[in-house]
């Protein structure tokens, strides 16, 4: 006798146990296999969302072709999508087409993708764009107004030559010739076109098959290309105060006077102060007329300063040397340089000159260089007193010494801890060579 199986899934097992087994374990295959099916289904799409959203970051990616490592002050980009101006920090990434600019008393630092960098000064306007895909090369940079700085490495650039352009629209590619190290240039727009000067290295110019080699301290016009005749930059002018590694006691009130010397037909010049020799992190970069800038440093530390001459035209020439001024919290002490203490002068030198140095305390002062036979300096046999960070006295009669510098204000302020000890050789009763003055005027 057959019996129909019912619809209902509790009287198949109720009264077919082994069908109701077999049944079961197929629905739980069915299950999993179904499981297994929806999971694949889903890593499929989920695989095909993470490689397009790969290929979107890829993109993005290589359509940057600059990145900001510093921003100071007042800074702005106009992008190529967009119809306003708005501020930026670093960090920012910079795509082909947009603009970037530099307000009063404010900078940046660019890096180029692939290697280089570009530093903008105050009141700067430069474009960044990249080539064609089928052109190929690297950053092209047109600068519409102010001054950029640029370093390229020595090694070349992975994605192609910086290139500059005109306002014609020529373009001059810009490498490092070998074995020249790291070389440092200078673009400045000016009235005529843009000018271009190599400040350290040499860099090879590139502008179709055409090529030449641009040294250190001459310039050109990149609107009129490699045509352009080579000139010669105005000297830098020499800075005078403070001196060399000048080292000032700190107070919120200080200041601290810059001076140089006058280059001939040079009316204006620009005035760097940054915390760091590479001129990187600057805190003060200006055009002044005359010869003279007061900085006023914001805290205790090194800072380093140079100035450069600007022509009728406005194009600045080469810097000067850097000079570091150290803003220490105390009274600073131990400025003595040379000679070393416990100097030795080798026999026969009594007749030989001796060069006495120390190091500035900054602003203009007068210094007082007293040698004695006593450690305390009580008893001078010579005091020398002037502006000079140096002496250079005719010659010692053989004997023990001991010598410092003051500054010559009152009470005269010491520029060490402990006098030191000069030893002068020579034969018993040999005389130096000539008459030494107590005083120098």
């Amino acid at each position: 006798m057959s019996t129909a199986l019912p619809r209902g899934g509790a009287a198949v097992h109720a009264e077919h146990p082994a069908v109701a087994q077999v049944t079961g374990t197929a629905l739980r295959r069915w299950s999993a296999a179904g499981c297994v099916f929806v999971m694949l289904v889903a890593g499929c799409a989920r695989t095909a969302e993470d490689e397009g959203a790969s290929e979107t970051v890829s993109r993005e990616l290589a359509a940057i072709v600059a990145t900001c490592a510093v921003a100071r002050g007042p800074v702005d980009t106009l992008r190529a999508a967009s119809a306003y101006w708005e501020p930026f920090e670093a960090g920012a990434t910079f795509r082909s087409g947009d603009w970037v600019r530099t307000g009063p008393d404010a900078s940046t630092r660019i890096e180029l993708r692939g290697g280089g960098r570009i530093e903008l000064e105050e009141r700067t306007v430069v474009k960044v764009e990249r080539p064609p895909p089928l052109e190929g090369g690297g950053a092209v940079v047109a600068l519409e107004s102010g001054t950029a700085r640029g370093l390229l490495p020595e090694d070349a650039l992975p994605d192609g030559p910086l290139v500059l352009r005109g306002d014609n629209g020529r373009q001059v590619a810009l490498t490092v010739e070998a074995h020249a190290g790291p070389t440092e240039f200078r673009v400045t727009r000016t009235a005529r076109g843009m000018h271009l000067r190599v400040s350290r290295g040499r860099l090879l110019l590139s502008e179709g098959m055409h090529r030449r080699t641009l040294d250190a301290g001459t310039w050109l016009d990149v609107a009129r290309g490699l045509e352009d005749v080579e000139h010669d930059g105005p000297p830098f002018p020499a800075s005078l105060s403070p001196g060399v590694d000048a080292r000032i006691a700190w107070s919120p009130e200080l200041r601290v006077p810059l001076s140089w010397k006058p280059l001939d037909g040079a009316r204006t010049y620009q005035v760097q102060v940054a915390r760091d020799l590479g001129f990187r992190q600057r805190i003060v970069d200006t055009r002044v007329e005359g010869l003279a800038f007061t900085f006023a440093p914001p805290e205790p530390g090194m800072f380093v300063w140079r100035v450069s001459a600007l022509d009728a035209e406005g194009r600045p020439g080469e810097s000067g040397f850097a000079r570091r001024i150290f803003v220490e919290r105390q009274r600073p002490r131990g400025l003595l340089v040379a000679p070393r203490d416990g100097y030795e002068a080798p026999d026969g030198s009594a007749a030989e000159d001796l060069l006495f140095a120390w190091q500035s305390t900054g602003g203009a002062p007068r210094y007082r260089l007293v040698v004695a036979r006593d450690r305390e300096l009580r008893h001078p046999v010579l005091v020398r007193e002037g502006s000079p960070q140096q002496v250079l006295l005719p010659g010692l009669a053989p004997g023990e010494y001991y010598w410092g510098v003051y500054v010559a204000e009152e009470p005269p302020m010491p520029l060490f801890q402990q006098a030191r000890r000069l030893v002068v050789r020579g034969a018993p009763g040999a005389r130096a060579r000539g008459p030494v003055l107590p005083v120098d005027p």
